[in-house]
């Protein structure tokens, strides 16, 4: 049926309102397609911006931790190689040169107390005390740093009046200059050790000495002399 008026027939506009619907639809879902797509891209680029920024994170924590555990590697490579290299001289003992050495003994006297200052100990005591006495002086010397290396022995000689025992040191020494003779092998040097060590401990244990059971040594009466 031909138009009139330039109208199209009425049956006819159904389907042209069907089909303006249908192009409507098929905007809206490009629409909404261009949508998703671009929420998609941000979603990805986000995730993209997150990771990287971890990542950079991680590998910043990464180099920290490898610098300090360098630090940490070469300092005790130094230690290891110092304690290698460094030789103290108080320790290193040199035996060809001590054998050819020359003796350098010392006399001295300390005074030994009782609680009871008029008791008379017995022989039998004195040698007692002796042997007691003269096990503290090997011990004192031979383990000095600085003189153990050179300590040859020790021997409690007598007992004089007032309780005074007498001793004697030997060393031998290596032939070596003037100042070692003066500081390390003096009458001083070799006193204050012995000194220092009954003031430490006065008391002499384990003595089986029944006139005096609470035996001390006075630091104070130390001497020693070169013979």
């Amino acid at each position: 049926m031909d138009a009139v008026n330039g109208l199209l027939p009425a049956q006819n506009q159904p389907g042209i309102e069907l089909s303006r619907k249908d192009e409507e639809r098929g905007e809206e879902s490009e629409f909404l397609q261009e949508e998703t797509l671009r929420s998609a891209a941000a979603e990805t680029s986000s995730l993209k911006s997150r990771s990287s920024i971890i990542f950079w994170k991680c590998k910043l924590w990464m180099i920290i931790t490898s610098v300090f555990l360098v630090l940490i590697l070469v300092i005790a490579l130094s230690l290891i190689l110092y304690s290698v290299v460094y030789i103290d001289e108080d320790e290193y003992w040199d035996l060809e040169l001590i054998a050819s050495g020359v003796p350098r003994n010392f006399s001295g006297i300390v005074n030994v107390k009782c609680p009871n200052p008029n008791v008379n100990l017995s022989e039998s005591a004195y040698d007692v005390f002796s042997k007691n006495l003269n096990k503290r002086l090997n011990d004192v010397y031979s383990h000095s740093p600085g003189l153990g290396i050179y300590f040859i022995s020790s021997e409690v000689i007598s007992f004089r009046e007032n309780n005074i025992a007498s001793y004697y040191l030997q060393f031998l020494v290596p032939i070596e200059n003037a100042d070692f003779m003066t500081y390390r092998m003096s009458e001083e040097f070799i006193m204050n050790i012995l000194r220092q060590n009954i003031y430490d401990k006065q008391n002499i244990s384990d003595l089986d000495i029944p006139e005096c059971t609470d035996i001390t040594l006075d630091p104070s009466s130390v001497t020693i002399k070169l013979i």
